[in-house]
């Protein structure tokens, strides 16, 4: 690849990242689009095409835009998560479960991998297994409270009251509603 192309390139993906912290996703997703067209093999212009396609709920063109990536970058581990949440948005959920598999394959210290790949597994009813990756998620980032949270959800789900409690007493000084929230969970069930 020419070293001017990669410049060019590299200058819009600039241009997305100002446009989105202007809140004009549209007008970040067109740059990267420019973005390619200079440079179709640049694998972080397809991330970030279709991690602003995510955050715009559309869910099919990420899911594209993220695989692209993929083909480009195989171990591109951020690209394998948002790859899941994208799939498991459009209630492809097996699919997104080895989206986030990969991820962490690739990319094991991250926490929204685990998140995700906890997400998806509450979904297809494998509990313990979901419990499992959220408390991963929660090992990797201790202050990560949606974890704790889900992770006290999944034991919640599977009458493991006392791990629920305890989940809840570990959330007290990251999110006070969450724990709250927990603790009448496990009241409302005799815990």
């Amino acid at each position: 690849m020419a070293p001017v192309r990669q410049g060019k390139a590299a200058d819009l993906l600039r241009k997305a990242a100002l446009r989105e912290a202007a809140g004009d996703l549209p007008g970040a997703v067109a740059s990267c689009d420019a973005a390619i067209r200079a440079d179709g093999d640049l694998p972080r212009a397809h991330y970030v095409r279709g991690s602003l396609l995510l955050r715009q709920g559309q869910h099919g063109l990420a899911a594209d835009a993220l695989r692209r990536a993929i083909d480009l970058k195989a171990d591109y581990a951020e690209a394998h998560v948002n790859l899941g949440i994208a799939l498991f948005q459009q209630g492809r959920t097996s699919q997104a479960v080895a989206a986030f598999r990969s991820g962490i394959r690739h990319g094991p210290s991250l926490a929204n991998a685990h998140l995700g790949l906890g997400n998806a597994l509450f979904a297809t009813g494998d509990l313990p297994a979901a419990a499992a990756a959220y408390e991963e998620a929660a090992r990797l980032e201790p202050g990560y409270a949606r974890a704790h949270r889900y992770a006290a959800d999944a034991y919640i789900a599977m009458g493991d009251l006392a791990m629920a409690r305890r989940l809840a007493e570990r959330l007290r000084g990251m999110d006070e509603d969450a724990a709250a929230e927990v603790l009448r969970a496990v009241e409302e069930r005799g815990g």
